[in-house]
């Protein structure tokens, strides 16, 4: 199956979007905590060193751990698999952090997007940008999410993978894609139900919490690109108290609602890209980032099992075509184009998340004000995650919202505002 690449990450070649948020109080920072106080096995980074390098001696270009390994650790966290049993079955979740040549002023956690993306990389990534003078005075921390890289991760990538049909798509060549995706979708989720129904934005937030204790860090920043702008949003909902700032950048569709995210995304490409069906830059491009420029780590699985988990009026294929004909015919697109999401199938008119098994869980995030807790960064003519969900997280969240005068999917770090969102996270001053 394929899948969209347009999704998110943060590299020296396109960089950071990230995820949501919700608070109504403001804390004041805390100081910083000292290494002593970790609770945490930290060891080198020369494996995950060395398989980076190793990927990205097969592209012909540095990696970009490459001069950063020296200043990073790595360790795992162990987590419940399902909260609501915390002594039962564990996840180990793979967590890398560099440091500071000097005192460390606090821990920014990151996450790059997709969702599925391999986190552990980030820092260097971060350090690397135009962003990167955070990494001269706080320690950044990446996670590779529950079923990403080193961490505990079920693979139905191959399973997964239906063959695409040929020639125009009617009703009669989705129905039959579509059956198809369905049934490899129950067959990936009959390996571990268990496993799969846990694989929610929710759990992962409540992982990252637990990274956070076992770091020993009473509060910490964050920065979020593209899906990780979700998956702050619901940290920030759930433990408030222990944020101090949050920068998302490239906000995705908290809506989680099928029909109106693609909606949105047909008309934003009607509007500033292409609805030619396929010739469009994000064919060739993995996660916002040139396929030359990145590390290709995505988990294919985690990422279906992470929007399938999330969206309503995905599962149904007959609601899904019908959806897709009424939205061609009312933006005036092309019926053949697909659109670019994780939930779209591999072509038009077509959900990945046919026949998913599993309840979708939805987010919790009551309307709030975070006050100058929350910096939501949004792309003005992007077509990956239009200006507009940045807008509607807004009202949800409050907070402070800046629109970047771009086309560019979570390129904040290697924009004109890299300063300022250094000096958001570093003090809280907000945004033009």
């Amino acid at each position: 199956m394929q899948h969209s690449p347009r999704s998110s990450i943060l590299l020296p070649a396109t960089l950071l979007a990230l995820g949501g948020l919700l608070s109504a109080c403001s804390v004041a920072p805390s100081a910083p905590t000292s290494p002593q106080a970790d609770a945490i096995a930290w060891d080198s980074c020369d494996g995950l060193v060395s398989r980076v390098a190793a990927v990205y001696d097969v592209l012909g270009t540095p990696s970009p751990l490459e001069g950063w390994g020296h200043r990073m650790q790595c360790a795992n966290v162990a987590v419940p698999l399902d909260y609501d049993d915390p002594d039962g079955r564990q996840l180990d979740i793979a967590v890398s952090r560099l440091e500071p040549e000097g005192r460390s002023e606090g821990m920014i956690l990151t996450n790059p997007g997709g969702p599925g993306l391999e986190g552990r990389t980030m820092p260097a990534l971060l350090a690397a940008s135009g962003m990167g003078d955070l990494a001269t005075d706080h320690t950044l921390v990446g996670i590779d999410i529950r079923g990403t890289g080193g961490s505990t991760s079920i693979d139905c990538d191959e399973t997964l993978d239906v063959p695409l049909p040929e020639g125009v798509v009617d009703e009669r060549v989705a129905s039959e894609y579509s059956a198809a995706v369905a049934a490899a979708n129950e067959a990936c989720v009959a390996q571990d139900r268990a496993y799969f129904s846990q694989l929610t934005t929710a759990n992962v937030a409540r992982d990252m919490d637990r990274v956070r204790a076992a770091i020993g860090a009473d509060q910490v920043d964050y920065l979020g690109v593209s899906w990780g702008t979700e998956l702050g949003a619901a940290y920030l909902a759930e433990y408030p108290d222990r944020v101090l700032h949050m920068l998302l950048d490239s906000m995705v569709d908290l809506r989680h609602d099928a029909a109106a995210t693609l909606d949105d995304l047909v008309a934003a490409d009607v509007a500033f890209g292409t609805d030619d069906g396929g010739d469009a830059p994000d064919d060739v491009v993995i996660d916002g980032l040139a396929s030359s420029d990145v590390y290709v780590a995505a988990n294919i699985t985690t990422r279906t099992a992470l929007t399938c988990n999330a969206y309503t009026g995905a599962t149904d294929p007959v609601a899904v075509w019908s959806a897709h004909l009424a939205r061609s015919e009312a933006i005036g697109s092309d019926p053949q184009v697909r659109a670019q999401h994780p939930l779209s199938g591999g072509i038009a008119g077509t959900s990945a998340c046919a026949g998913w098994p599993i309840q979708e869980h939805a987010l919790d995030l009551s309307p709030g004000d975070a006050g100058d807790k929350l910096q939501i960064v949004a792309h003005a003519s992007e077509t990956v995650t239009p200006a507009s969900w940045g807008s509607l997280a807004h009202t949800l969240l409050g907070g402070n919202l800046s629109i970047v005068d771009d086309s560019t999917h979570g390129s904040l770090a290697t924009s004109d505002n890299a300063a300022e969102a250094v000096e958001y996270l570093r003090n809280g001053t907000p945004m033009s």
